[in-house]
């Protein structure tokens, strides 16, 4: 633990003031991350070095993969091109779509393939 609290709630606030610094470092002090706090750090890197986000975006959809091997190629296409908006204007979005992506793939159950945000889906 360090002197300002548990490394989670270090690292949670390093992500709502943009501190890459902190939010590095402090994430080596994690043990296992989730794929939503990877998340949140590739998002800041995608705003905050852009020259660093492509590997670290690829990183996370490999981590997404081998933690979920059910997803299908379909499920990879989407998740890539969303990740790719990260840092961009639609940052918010995209932001939304994975958080909701990592949720389901993390308490859905092995069959089935991932669907669109409830926001999304119906359309077309």
């Amino acid at each position: 633990m360090t002197a300002q609290g548990h490394p989670r709630s270090v690292f949670q606030r390093a992500i709502e003031h943009g501190n890459l610094g902190v939010a590095e470092a402090t994430l080596r002090e994690l043990g296992r991350p989730t794929l939503v706090e990877l998340l949140e750090l590739t998002a800041l890197i995608a705003q905050r070095d852009p020259r660093r986000h492509g590997r670290v975006a690829a990183r996370w959809l490999q981590r997404l993969l081998e933690q979920h091997p059910d997803l299908t190629v379909d499920d990879a296409v989407l998740v890539g091109s969303t990740l790719q908006a990260l840092g961009g204007r639609h940052h918010a979005y995209a932001m939304a779509t994975l958080r909701a992506i990592a949720d389901e793939a993390a308490t859905r159950s092995q069959s089935g393939r991932l669907r669109a945000p409830a926001a999304r889906r119906g359309r077309g």
